[in-house]
């Protein structure tokens, strides 16, 4: 029986039931037992198969970001914000619910490039017609976030196995990690987070409850370290300067 369609079992057992220690489990099923190589790769499937019909958002989008300027400069060129993008869409759903892997391809893009004019609302467009999930209702596929990044003339180094993320850190220039913000709990958030490096330090931006200007010495580290050491890693992508 694949993942999927266990997790959907134990979905039907937890609505004819008020077994806690079920739900609890259910809570914890995703991050302890299925492997990220498959997760991913099911959340790839389902980018193929998102219908894409929802509002043209480019338009509102793109005024309503003009209004975000002044706070991204006091940023020093980041999004730190996210849950104030609520003037802004992604599908169906509100950015500041579900544009994490947006706001990190822009604050690594801004890292690379050292520029302010980036045009964000068009990489919400480009995601939202090949990359979005459920339209916007479960984020984005952190392959399609690879896949961005490269054709926009980027080399990447992805993977789904934490031996390789310090390797990758110390290669690339800056990198895209996407976790699971509790071991025990899928439901308190699976983001995608933007790391930069500067000066053999490490930077996580966009993350709520973790400083922009905390310095760590790895990607290990920040694993270790960000949600109080409870977050599980999925997914890291490294990006090359162009």
């Amino acid at each position: 029986m694949s993942p999927m369609k266990i997790i959907f079992l134990f979905y039907m057992i937890i609505s004819s039931s008020k077994c806690l220690n079920m739900e609890e489990l259910l809570k914890k099923f995703l991050q302890n037992y299925v492997s990220n190589r498959d997760l991913v790769n099911k959340i790839e499937k389902v980018r193929y198969t998102t219908k894409h019909d929802f509002p043209d958002n480019f338009k509102k989008n793109k005024e309503a970001f003009k209004g975000h300027a002044f706070t991204i400069r006091r940023n020093k060129g980041f999004i730190e914000d996210q849950n104030n993008y609520a003037d802004m869409s992604y599908g169906n759903y509100l950015l500041s619910k579900e544009g994490s892997g947006l706001i990190a391809i822009y604050n690594v893009i801004y890292h690379l490039t050292n520029k302010l004019d980036i045009d964000f609302p068009s990489i919400i467009k480009a995601l939202e017609n090949d990359g979005i999930i459920i339209p916007g209702f479960c984020g984005t596929s952190m392959i399609a976030v690879d896949d961005y990044l490269k054709s926009q003339n980027y080399r990447t180094w992805s993977s789904y196995e934490k031996s390789d993320y310090d390797k990758i850190g110390e290669a690339t220039d800056a990198s895209i990690l996407t976790i699971f913000n509790d071991i025990n709990d899928y439901t308190k958030g699976v983001p995608f987070i933007a790391i930069t490096k500067t000066n053999g330090k490490y930077y996580v931006h966009n993350h709520e409850g973790t400083s922009p200007f905390l310095a760590f010495n790895s990607i290990s580290d920040i694993l270790k370290r960000i949600n109080g050491g409870k977050a599980k890693d999925i997914y890291l992508t490294g990006v090359y300067k162009p």
